[in-house]
Order: structure tokens, then sequence, then C-alpha cells
């Protein structure tokens, strides 16, 4: 279920869970009409009752669902933030390999570039899946290794490796932090009582005693729509790399167009 909702198009998830969100909480008014006229003697005292009840429900579901989707996207925003970082420093990281010994620095621009192809087309993908990417390990095994083969014979020499190698810690750190978000996802528990609340709210909403039943399936089918929403938006961004709101490889691709192809073009 999760998989055909991550890789199918927004133009039929949207409609189809929203629509079904409208669909079940209309279905709950109807069902629930009949009950509450048989229930309520003193229209009045349940009005004033389920007010209070519905104004208590709304405040308490409304912090829940803002505090979720604030947390979902702090987490899309951190992890598409680590990807343009990550990005960014292997480009200074090809720039720097320019001042290192031309042998060496030749070997490791192509590791680079042989990393950014694999992370844009099978790590990236891999993430999609939800499966910790290991294709690029190799490249940054082996970049590794010619860093630490490179032997500084002048102060300019020296300081040139040590930028290249703070460089490339910096490159390690952004990686890792892009690797670590393919696993964030909010806890089941939070998902269950998201469900339950929005199932509740339909019920109350259905409570409420209203003498025209086109327009109570209109007030229960807009209020649907938005709650609707608010949790797909939430669940399609709950997973960084998946979804129709999802981080790409945009950013690798240009640094690899931009800086890597161009050079090696000229």
């Amino acid at each position: 279920m999760l998989d055909w909702f991550y890789d199918t198009s927004i133009l039929i998830t949207l409609p189809v869970f929203v629509g079904g969100f409208v669909v079940v909480s209309c279905l709950i008014v109807v069902a629930l009409r009949p009950v509450v006229n048989r229930l309520v003697a003193d229209s009045k005292e349940w009005d004033r009752a389920l007010a209070h009840v519905i104004g208590t429900f709304g405040v308490f579901f409304g912090i829940l669902l803002a505090l979720v989707a604030v947390s979902v996207y702090e987490n899309f925003a951190s992890t598409r933030e680590a990807t343009i970082e990550e990005a960014g420093r292997v480009g200074a990281l090809y720039r720097a390999t320019t001042g290192l010994p031309e042998d060496l620095g030749d070997e490791m621009r192509q590791v680079l570039d042989a990393y950014m192809h694999s992370v844009i087309e099978v790590d990236f993908p891999e993430q999609a899946s939800g499966n910790l990417p290991e294709a690029s390990d190799t490249q940054v095994d082996e970049f590794e290794r010619l860093l630490h083969a490179v032997e500084a014979e002048t102060r300019g020499d020296q300081a040139e490796f040590e930028q290249a190698l703070a460089t490339f810690d910096a490159f390690i750190e952004s990686r890792r932090a892009r690797i670590d978000a393919t696993a964030l996802a909010l806890p089941p528990l939070f998902w269950l009582v998201i469900w339950v609340g929005a199932a509740v709210n339909a019920v109350l909403i259905a409570f409420i005693n209203v003498s025209n039943r086109r327009l109570h399936l209109l007030m229960a089918g807009l209020l649907a729509v938005f709650i609707g929403l608010v949790i797909f938006v939430t669940a399609d961004t709950d997973h960084p790399f998946a979804g129709a709101i999802s981080v790409g490889p945009g950013a690798y691709e240009r640094v690899l167009e931009q800086l890597i192809d161009a050079r090696d073009s000229d």
C-alpha cells in the first residue's frame, strides 16, 4: 500500500486520498443522522454540550496536526539541506584536487565523477525505495585511499593537502546526513493517533443536529477535504526521498554539469 502511494502520480493519489476521505466522512454522517435524531430531546442542550466537546477536541487535534506537519517538514528541509551541502562539498573537493600532485589529482577527479554518477543513478532510486544506499561506498573508500597517499613536499603542498582533507571530512558528514535521512519517518503510533483523531472528528461532525441533510453533508465534506489535504501532504513528505514531494538529485546534477563535465570538456 505504501509503495503504491509513493510510486503513483500525485494526479491519482491526491484525488483518491482526499476523495476517499470525503466519502467516508459523508457515509458516517448518513449513518449517524438517524441515531442523532432519536437521541436529541433538547436541541439547545445538545448543541451546547456538542459545541464544548468539538471545541476542546478541535484544539487538541489541530495542535497535533500542526506539530506533526511542522516536524515532518523540518525533516524534509534538513534532508534537502544535507543533499545541497553534500553536492556543494563534492564540487569544492573537486576544485581542491587541482592543487594536489597531478597524477593523484587526475585519478581523484575521475573517482569523484564516478561518485556523482553513482549517487544520481543508484543512490537516489535506492533511497526512494527506502533502502540504505551502498553503491557509492566504493568511490568514497577509493578517494580516501588516494587522499592519504598524497605526500606534501612543500609548505604550499601541505596547505593544499590540509584544505582537501578538511573538505573531505565535511563531505563525509553531509553524506552521512543524507544517507541517515533515508530512515526518517513518523513512528507508527503517531499515525495511529492521527487516524483515530480524524475518525473522531468525522463522528463529532455527524453528531451535529442539522435538519437539512444536504447542508450537513456539505459541512462534513468541506472539513474532510481540508483535513484530508493536511494528512496527505504530511504523509507524502514523511519520506523525504519518495513521493511527489521529495528530495531529488538536482543539486548533484547541477554540480556534475556545471563543474565536472564542463572541466572534462575543456
